[in-house]
């Protein structure tokens, strides 16, 4: 794609890597290949129709101009038509799928000279001369652009004024400004709503990155194509031969830019593209080994749990409860302090791996012995614990998690919030599954009344606050409509609490029938 001088020679064909991880266009090498040659695909269906109507413009405006009265300078249209071809034959490689030529100032100097009649014979001579191994779509879609910009530059000419009384200068000169501005910019559009139709991308971002920089350039050539009319007509052809070299130092000078800042650029989407790439390889790694992580101390837990068929399942449904009642108290999920929690929950017991098989799984009641050696198994798995870097700020609410709010627990008698606030949520999970599970010393209690012996002891084992977040969560698990609820696999209970229980729950919970 071609504007007055901007050429997207790779234009609508991506090669096989391009579309980068942004979706932006990726750099390439392809200039005037074939389409196949780059590995890429055909243009789309929406590309299709902007080229057939772009391309039916400006042969409506060719066709227009050819058809409109007046002579025509032949010779002069010839040398500029003829310096056009040079220009884009010579055109250089913009950061990879565009282009950049100085054919604007010959198209923009007959369209100052002769009109829409000029601009169309300079312009179709120029693509026909350009069209050689580039693909005929392009071609055509530069041919429509150029014509479509054109006519509508041409639109602020008739504000030149009458040559015979002699050119108002300053006037001239801010028409043609103006003129080379709309040209500039109709054209540039046009480019970048296909460069961003074939890459995915958004219009603002293919202009204002492709584009943008260049519309002083081709305000200065505007000035030049009007100084090149002006001295052609004071000079004849010698005065274009004169005011040639201004653009060719011109060229030079946006090949030196170019050949400086095209590398750094594209070694910038280079590296812009493997960083993305990198980002995702590592976030998928890390949310495998997130995934590893917790496969494998839940392998470890239900190890544990199977030294005791008593407590068989125990660890994972109190890890569940207890990430409910979390989240019913704000703990935003997927962060570290929820990780921690989770980890710590699930990993509560892990210290009763030091705890011989004769304590551990006793049927009927410990010594005081016995207990004694059985409430170590905190301080165990903390030690367990602490040594595993991922696993050692959970180690903290093991360690707490048979402490009590007044300060009764064990090992350390701690009180209230000097209890981690994982470790006091953590309490009232583990005791209502506790609860709510058969003993050899004794059956499961209903839900409704184990839920009773918590609210009881709100404020001396329990943490008031953390209670309530466990009673919204048993409203919504446990007490159901129309339906038996299972507060754990081997004991049902009634979906609705009893009128006289309910209310001694609510008393119990600081609440009124109300609420």
């Amino acid at each position: 794609m071609q504007r007055f001088g901007i050429v997207a020679q790779q234009g609508f064909i991506l090669p096989r890597q391009s579309a980068s991880a942004g979706g932006n266009p990726a750099p390439s090498d392809a200039d005037s290949r074939p389409p196949q040659a780059g590995g890429g695909t055909r243009p789309s269906a929406t590309l299709w129709l902007l080229i057939a109507l772009v391309t039916a413009a400006g042969a409506a405006l060719a066709i227009r101009g050819a058809l409109l009265p007046g002579g025509v300078d032949w010779q002069v249209l010839a040398v500029l038509a003829a310096l056009a071809v040079i220009a884009e034959r010579t055109d250089l490689s913009l950061y990879g799928d565009s282009r950049v030529s100085l054919a604007f100032v010959p198209i923009f100097a007959s369209l100052i000279l002769a009109g829409l009649t000029g601009l169309a014979i300079v312009v179709t001579v120029a693509m026909l001369a350009s069209a050689l191994n580039r693909p005929l779509y392009k071609t055509a879609f530069n041919f429509g652009t150029l014509m479509i910009a054109g006519a509508a530059s041409s639109l602020i000419f008739p504000a030149f004024g009458d040559t015979e009384h002699g050119y108002n200068w300053a006037r001239v000169l801010a028409v043609t400004l103006v003129a080379g501005g709309i040209n500039f910019a109709a054209n540039s559009v046009l480019v970048a709503i296909a460069i961003a139709i074939n890459g995915r991308s958004r219009v603002r971002t293919v202009w204002a990155e492709h584009f943008l920089w260049l519309w002083p350039h081709y305000l200065v050539l505007s000035v030049l194509a009007l100084a090149i009319v002006a001295a052609y007509e004071a000079m004849g052809l010698w005065g274009i031969a004169v005011f040639l070299a201004p653009p060719l130092m011109m060229r030079l000078s946006i090949k030196q830019y170019l050949d400086r800042t095209t590398g750094s650029v594209l070694e910038l989407r280079e590296a812009h593209g493997k960083l993305q790439s990198a980002h995702a390889q590592l976030t998928a790694a890390m949310t495998s080994l997130g995934s590893a992580y917790d496969g494998t101390l839940r392998s470890l837990v239900a190890a544990l749990d199977a030294r005791d068929s008593e407590t068989a399942g125990h660890s994972e449904r109190v890890a569940d409860l207890t990430m409910a009642i979390a989240t019913e108290m704000g703990f935003e999920p997927d962060t570290e302090p929820w990780r921690n929690l989770s980890w710590g929950a699930l990993l509560h017991d892990v210290g009763k791996i030091a705890i011989p098989d004769g304590i551990l799984r006793k049927p009927g009641h410990l010594t005081e012995t016995e207990w004694d050696a059985m409430r170590t198994h905190p301080h165990a798995g903390f030690e367990i614990l602490k040594s595993v870097d991922f696993l050692a700020p959970a180690a903290d609410i093991v360690l707490a998690h048979h402490e009590r709010y007044d300060g009764k627990g064990y090992p350390h008698g701690l009180t209230a919030e000097e209890i981690p606030l994982g470790a006091r949520v953590f309490m009232i999970a583990d005791a209502f599954d506790a609860m709510t599970s058969d003993r050899t010393y004794r059956t499961a209690m209903a839900a409704e009344e184990a839920l009773a012996e918590i609210l009881r002891h709100s404020g001396t084992q329990f943490d008031p606050i953390c209670v309530m977040g466990f009673l919204s969560v048993y409203r919504r698990r446990f007490v159901g409509a129309g339906q038996r609820v299972q507060a754990h696999p081997r004991r049902t209970t009634e979906p609705r609490l009893s009128e006289a229980l309910e209310r001694a729950i609510l008393e119990a919970a600081g609440l009124d029938r109300a609420s």
